[in-house]
């Protein structure tokens, strides 16, 4: 649902415009997850309504909880038949992110996502997209979740965001509409493996919305093993495109650095990202998340704790903003990197 479908349900059923308003206040304000909770319309049209249409483009055929009830996993069919997986984590108590998917798995191939395993079938549409965040809001208004809203939206699911960028931008910009789910820019999130026309198009366009880049190694031979993507868009590449993107929109830009045990987690791979965006012109303006592996195979080792933190420790001594990410869902495959669509689910 979306305000697309709404203009079209509208125009289809001959309503009077007013009925537009109160269909947006009832799935985005009330988080109605059906058309005949419609007390306001009548009777029969509500009826005709429900028997016609579906409030999500989507259906949900399985919801899975972790053990601490801080994540969420949808399990979710497309109208083809195909499935997504999206996720709702709560990293601090009452604060509640929903990760939302872009693409039917993923052309991207980075060798620690489960993801990328898939390939890549399809790109998702804007209404898909934002269907996930009704979805989760729906879920949060019919359970016992600790919150009144759903705080952040994070494009970091399935698939590369920036591959999907017409569909993409225009679920920001569903996102972002008052008369509909009002999420402020900054309370949007979008990660990228890396491709720096994305970039560039996002830093036009939505210019308060969060950037994350995935950067997981600062030297390109080492980056390259790991994401074949750098092979294109190699780190002197990266570099540019990052200042460009900080003196245009002066935002702050969050670095994501997956730790594999004796491949990127050691001092001295701390001191390579450390040149890296010290290169870079405002160096200030990046955050560096750390996420310690969460292990989808044998190809791959998570850090050690003990290498996570000095792996910080060094990076926080040379002045860098950096933090160690909560890994979140890790029992039901929703941490970073475990989403993919299993032939079990």
């Amino acid at each position: 649902m979306n305000s697309e479908r709404i203009q079209a349900i509208v125009d289809e059923y001959k309503l009077p415009k007013f009925r537009a308003k109160q269909l947006k206040e009832a799935f985005f304000e009330h988080h109605y997850s059906s058309f005949e909770q419609l007390t306001n319309f009548p009777k029969d049209l509500r009826n005709k309504l429900t028997q016609e249409n579906q409030v999500l483009c989507l259906t949900v055929n399985k919801v899975f909880a972790s053990s601490d009830k801080v994540t969420y996993k949808a399990l979710l069919e497309l109208h083809d038949g195909l499935k997504i997986e999206s996720v709702l984590m709560s990293p601090k108590p009452g604060l509640w992110t929903a990760c939302i998917s872009s693409q039917v798995g993923c052309a991207m191939k980075c060798t620690f996502c489960a993801t990328g395993t898939m390939g890549l079938t399809r790109n998702l549409s804007s209404e898909e997209i934002s269907d996930q965040v009704l979805f989760w809001r729906q879920f949060i208004a019919k359970n016992d979740i600790d919150t009144e809203r759903l705080n952040n939206v994070v494009y970091m699911g399935m698939g590369e965001p920036l591959h999907n960028t017409k569909q993409v931008f225009a679920s920001i910009e569903e996102l972002t509409t008052e008369d509909t789910f009002k999420i402020g820019s900054r309370h949007i999130s979008v990660s990228t493996s890396g491709l720096l026309k994305g970039v560039k198009e996002m830093a036009e366009r939505f210019p308060q919305v969060n950037l994350a880049l995935s950067l997981h190694a600062a030297k390109d031979e080492l980056r390259s093993s790991i994401m074949p993507i750098n092979d294109a868009f190699n780190l002197e590449r990266v570099r540019a495109c990052l200042d460009e993107y900080i003196d245009k929109t002066h935002r702050k830009v969050f670095i994501e650095y997956v730790l594999l045990e004796g491949e990127n987690n050691e001092l001295s791979h701390a001191a390579e990202l450390c040149d890296f965006l010290k290169s870079l012109e405002r160096p200030e303006l990046t955050h560096t998340n750390l996420i310690v592996y969460n292990e989808t195979d044998s190809t791959h080792k998570g850090s050690t704790r003990q290498k996570a933190d000095d792996f910080r420790n060094f990076l926080k001594s040379k002045g860098l903003s950096v933090t160690i990410r909560k890994n979140l869902g890790r029992d039901i495959d929703g941490a970073c990197g475990q989403l993919a669509v299993k032939e079990d689910n």
